[in-house]
């Protein structure tokens, strides 16, 4: 998505000092199917501004305004890793654009991640290894276990924090060193927080489409935003549905009200942001969980809908790079 909110985003950004691409950044933390802990290099105004643009709206701007995080206990601080993901060439998005690292980026890595006094312990896994804990931590998920090759999981440096260590340097001091695919912070509070009753209360979330995006189902021009004849016609389907246990629908009005309430702390992307930035949307709730690609399939065809987000899907996708930084399209990851 190109929209106007994005570029609010990026200059928000760039006014926070944020050393971040949003474009290698992923969403917040959805609800869970199966162990899933939850986040990636989300940082300060960097989290937000991922939380906001695209699918990952379906998430910070869906969960009734009750998403601060909880704090993290110190001594869970002190016990969680950090890792350092390494590119492959299954990872086609930057900052890897499918270049496996080499040897000699590879070695750059280590030796800076072994410069920092706040590194107190550091090992590496390579990917026979990797995939040797991915088979046992998807055993009997044969979906799964069909959609991963071992060549798609990356080399990792894996580092414990001394105490009192702030890890935000630890990021910053590697972060840009070419052939490093991202960094997760397990003790980072999006990754420790645990979701929330509205956040597990609708399964599927149908975004309208407006104007100054680009997504290929709102056609082009400035009449691309959804009218009130289609608005009205997909809340009937909705309601028409047999899968659907029930639903709300979101005004831009209210999804900003959420959005103010919860980045509240966040000065500079408040100010980069206004109501017509925000998405009109439906949130469902299924009486079978199951059911959820019947009504996304249907929802997708309905002129007006821009896109469609199956919060158990981006889940299984958030845990797939949390825990073995993979980054796979929806198709092979979800059904």
């Amino acid at each position: 998505m190109n929209s106007p909110i994005e570029q609010r985003l990026r200059e928000a950004l760039e006014e926070a000092g944020a050393a971040l691409d949003p474009h290698t950044l992923r969403p917040l933390r959805t609800p869970e199917r199966r162990r899933v802990r939850v986040d990636l290099r989300l940082v300060g105004v960097a989290a937000a501004a991922v939380a906001i643009a695209g699918a990952a709206t379906a998430v910070a701007l869906g969960t009734g305004g009750d998403e601060h995080v909880a704090a993290v206990e110190p001594a869970q601080s002190e016990a969680a890793e950090m890792v350092v993901f390494l590119c492959t060439k299954s990872a086609k998005r930057p900052p890897c654009r499918g270049q496996e690292a080499t040897p000699a980026q590879v070695e750059a890595i280590e030796t800076a991640l072994r410069r920092l006094p706040q590194v107190n312990e550091l090992s590496f896994e390579d990917q026979a290894a990797a995939y040797e804990r991915f088979k046992k931590s998807f055993a009997g998920d044969t979906a799964m276990l069909g959609a991963v090759k071992a060549e798609d999981l990356p080399a990792a440096y894996r580092l414990k924090i001394k105490k009192g260590g702030d890890r935000k340097q630890v990021e910053d001091a590697v972060i840009s060193l070419a052939g490093l695919a991202g960094i997760v912070n397990h003790a980072s509070p999006e990754v420790t927080r645990q979701p929330t009753a509205e956040e597990t209360r609708w399964q599927i979330t149908a975004f309208l489409c407006q104007r100054g995006s680009r997504e290929s189902a709102c056609g082009s021009g400035p009449a691309k935003a959804v009218t009130a004849a289609q608005r009205q016609a997909i809340e009937r389907l909705i309601r028409r549905m047999p899968q659907v246990a029930e639903y709300v629908y979101e005004s831009k009005e209210a999804a900003y009200a959420k959005f103010k309430k919860t980045f509240a702390d966040d000065a500079a992307l408040r100010r980069h942001t206004a109501v017509e930035d925000m998405p009109e949307s439906f949130r469902i709730a299924l009486k079978d969980e199951r059911k959820g690609a019947e009504v996304i399939e249907k929802l997708e065809r309905q002129p007006g809908v821009a896109e469609v987000v199956y919060q158990r899907c981006v889940a299984e996708r958030r845990a797939l790079y949390v825990d073995f930084g993979l980054e796979l399209p929806a198709g092979r990851v979800c059904s």
